[in-house]
């Protein structure tokens, strides 16, 4: 084999893909954020750039928020769930998930087939003051007239429309936002008591399916003491039974529409002779069964991606690296309770008087790896009650018959170990209490957690009016509850145990240090102009000699 020359290697050289190294920085961007936040919305309390190629070293934000007064304790828990989540430039919609096109959109290059330049920012004139509501949040400021870019509002409706996305396909489709979508979303109910609750369930998955064969392509088919026979070789298809004495069965080969055929016969107790026609199952349908039902149990964990042909790519074992950067990325997550105390006036006239606060607090560690793309670090809030749920059904008190109880040997050898679960079994005031509400684990309902509120306190219908002798809950309910898009998020709210019901409800501070590596390079400090460079250079002899002279 001949050796390259010197030449020949300064043109491999030539075309090396890997860029040149440039000396990383470290900036520390201080988050100091004082802002307040509604009941019931997803909102944005701190946001801040990462530049393509930085990295997000250990960071801590310490995050508090304060509860408004309420009237009395509040005895169902509220809770306040903090996340911090990563948006790469890559994932907003205009891109297409496309690594070209983002380089050339960044390099302000015509796209591949050169026709136009994609915007690497949208712009939009910010409007009056305080009317972009993600932006009042956050805390930015504009003038009227001032261009600004879309970039924050596109991130926070990323960050819904993913959250959405991986509890339901269906929520997501029913309620995905638009990126140009200034308002502010609803959050996210925590159902901790449902949370083994879906809408549907793949039966297909769970019970596999195995291929029967047979030894002999002809199966006897008998009807009113007659016996028929129909040639199955070629595949029999689309057998349709109606009717209840009389029963008319139709068979289709399956062969070409042109030469297609199929066979009718009306008669009375029609029936298929399956015992002498030798059926067999092959060990190998068996094994196939398993390994499809073990390659979907891997598949449900990419269900939240918008691509088929990403999810058959990683269900092949092929790596897609790109991909973690066309979508938000979950950094941090945390959930805490409100600690609730009561404070009595010290007054003599009003010491029977009593006002209620609560705060919860948390600190949020984000770390991440360099980011090719650059994006938006933003940290987003919620503040929920717990759901009470108050009228769900006890599980024994409506049980009449004890064939119904649990079975221990019958329930092991139950291929199909779901149940149906009604309606009525949520609250028992539905007006459909038979209808389906979802399906969950056989018998899940005997280790539920249950919520009961009796005595004064007992209510028998949903209810979104002020009550006095209520003011120890806090209630968020509606009338015939559903799995649908209102019980996974919170489009129906109210704030009605604080004094004040139409404000916002929580003050947050956040305090903390982002340190970010990059390849950002920074200017050196600078002195006040004091002329001493010009003063001493006056004293310095610039001539120069002249040679040969």
């Amino acid at each position: 084999m001949a050796q390259l020359s010197a030449n020949d290697i300064r043109n491999i050289a030539r075309t090396n893909t890997t860029p040149i190294q440039i000396a990383r920085s470290t900036r520390q961007i201080n988050q100091i954020v004082a802002t307040s936040m509604p009941a019931g919305k997803m909102v944005p309390v701190t946001a801040f750039p990462l530049l393509r190629e930085d990295q997000l070293r250990n960071s801590m934000i310490h995050c508090k928020v304060d509860l408004m007064e309420t009237a009395e304790i509040i005895k169902n828990g509220i809770k306040c769930r903090f996340m911090a989540y990563f948006v790469p430039f890559l994932a907003f919609e205009r891109f297409n998930g496309g690594m070209d096109e983002f380089n050339r959109s960044y390099m302000k290059q015509n796209i591949a087939d050169g026709a136009t330049v994609t915007p690497f920012f949208n712009t939009m004139v910010a409007g009056a003051v305080g009317t972009i509501p993600i932006h009042k949040y956050l805390g930015f400021h504009a003038a009227p007239t001032d261009v600004i870019n879309t970039a924050y509002i596109e991130a926070y409706n990323l960050i819904w429309n993913f959250r959405a996305r991986n509890r339901s396909e269906t929520l997501y489709q029913a309620k995905k936002r638009l990126m140009t979508n200034t308002a502010l979303a609803p959050a996210f109910w925590q159902h901790e008591q449902f949370k083994y609750v879906v809408p549907d369930w793949d039966d297909v998955a769970m019970e596999g399916s195995v291929d029967l064969s047979f030894t002999s392509g002809q199966i006897p088919v008998k009807g009113n003491g007659n016996a028929i026979n129909f040639d199955v070789s070629g595949g029999v298809r689309n057998i349709v039974a109606t009717g209840a004495a009389s029963t008319t069965i139709a068979l289709n080969t399956g062969a070409p529409a042109a030469a297609g055929l199929k066979l009718a016969a009306t008669a009375s107790n029609i029936f298929a002779d399956l015992a002498g026609s030798g059926v067999k199952i092959s060990l190998a349908n068996i094994e196939l069964a398993k390994r499809t039902q073990w390659y979907a149990d891997a598949k449900a964990q990419f269900e939240g991606l918008p691509d088929n042909w990403i999810i058959d790519l990683l269900m092949q074992g092929v790596s897609v690296p790109e991909q973690i950067w066309k979508q938000p990325i979950l950094i941090a997550d945390k959930t805490e309770i409100f600690g609730i105390e009561k404070r009595w006036a010290t007054d003599g006239a009003n010491l029977t008087d009593a006002v209620v606060n609560g705060s919860a607090m948390c600190d949020l560690d984000m770390v991440l790896p360099r980011t090719p793309t650059g994006g938006i670090v933003m940290i987003v809030a919620e503040i929920l009650p717990e759901q009470l749920f108050e009228r769900g059904r006890d599980p024994l008190l409506f049980i009449s018959d004890p064939a119904t109880l649990p079975n221990a040997m019958k329930d092991d050898l139950d291929p199909q170990k779901v149940e149906r679960m009604s309606k009525g079994e949520v609250d028992t005031s539905h007006s459909d209490p038979n209808g389906l509400f979802g399906y969950r684990p056989l018998h899940w309902k005997w280790q539920m957690s249950n919520t009961r509120i009796g005595g004064k306190w007992f209510k028998s219908a949903p209810s979104n009016v002020f009550n006095e002798e209520r003011q120890h809950f806090w209630t968020v309910e509606v009338t015939d509850p559903a799995y649908n898009s209102d019980f996974m998020i919170s489009e129906t709210f109210n704030q009605l145990p604080f004094i004040v019901t139409n404000q916002d409800v929580g003050e947050v501070q956040l305090q903390g240090t982002a340190i970010i590596e990059g390849n950002t390079q920074f200017g050196t400090r600078l002195l006040e102009n004091d002329n001493a460079y010009a003063e001493v250079l006056a004293q310095v002899d610039q001539s120069r000699i002249t040679k040969g002279v």
